[in-house]
Parts: C-alpha cells; sequence; structure tokens
C-alpha cells in the first residue's frame, strides 16, 4: 500500500538530509510526500519580534522552495507536495501524524540549540506523534 509521508522542512540542511531521504523511502516503498514547513510569528515574554507575518510567511516560503530545488530534479518521477503552514510547529506535525503513515524529520534545525544531538522539536515530535517518526541525521 502506498504511504503518506511527512516530512518537515525549517531551511536547515538538515532538513534537506531529510526530504532526500523521504524521497528515497518513498521512491522504494511508492506513495506520496508532503514537504511541510510551519510557521509562526514568535512571542518571547509576552512581546512579539519585529518581523511582520509576511515577511515570516516569506522566508518559510523560500525555505520550502529552496529545499524542493535542491530534492525535486534528482526525483523527477516522485509525488513531492510543498505545503507551508501557520502555526506551532509541534501541534502542527502531531497533527499531520494521524494522517500520515511516516513523520520525517532533521535531528536538528533552526533553532536556539543547534549543537544538540537530536534538536529539542524532533524530540518533541518523536514523543508525541501517533505515526512512527524518523529522525535522519
Amino acid at each position: 500500500m502506498p504511504q503518506t509521508v511527512v516530512v518537515g522542512v525549517d531551511g536547515s540542511q538538515e532538513s534537506v538530509r531529510a526530504l532526500r531521504w523521504a524521497a528515497d523511502h518513498v521512491r522504494q516503498v511508492g506513495g506520496i510526500v508532503h514537504a511541510v514547513t510551519v510557521w509562526h510569528q514568535p512571542v518571547q515574554f509576552g512581546y512579539r519580534f519585529p518581523s511582520t507575518d509576511a515577511e515570516l510567511e516569506k522566508q518559510g516560503k523560500q525555505a520550502l522552495d529552496s529545499a524542493m530545488a535542491q530534492v525535486k530534479p534528482d526525483f523527477p518521477s516522485l509525488d513531492i507536495q510543498a505545503k507551508l503552514i501557520r502555526g506551532q510547529v509541534i501541534d502542527e506535525f502531531v497533527k499531520l501524524s494521524r494522517q500520515a503513515d511516516l513523520l520525517v524529520v532533521g535531528n536538528k534545525g533552526h533553532g536556539a540549540f543547534t549543537g544538540m544531538l537530536v534538536g529539542s522539536v524532533a524530540m518533541k515530535i518523536v514523543h508525541h506523534a501517533v505515526c512512527p517518526v524518523t529522525v535522519v541525521r
């Protein structure tokens, strides 16, 4: 049975590797890849950052487009769909996990603690997703 594989893309090279891994996996087993970037307006201590929603959405789209441009040409016959979502990263990927056969994320991304072995976002997704999760290193 074809698989629905959802991949988290945040603009990092780790997420590009995750997208490439997912595309290769789906090429072998059949199915569809959903490359997903989730963006939101960060708030810290009650203060919004100076970036506008339009700027943040544009940055998310650029990250997604860049990852697609790096991976899609190597898998021309594969169904890879790009999706940009506004929301909280963990919440959105947990929701997506309800409809996916597999979630794929990079081991670390664009976060405050990029030196961690496995990023906090990846760890939270592993613990809360309702489908299997692959963390690509």
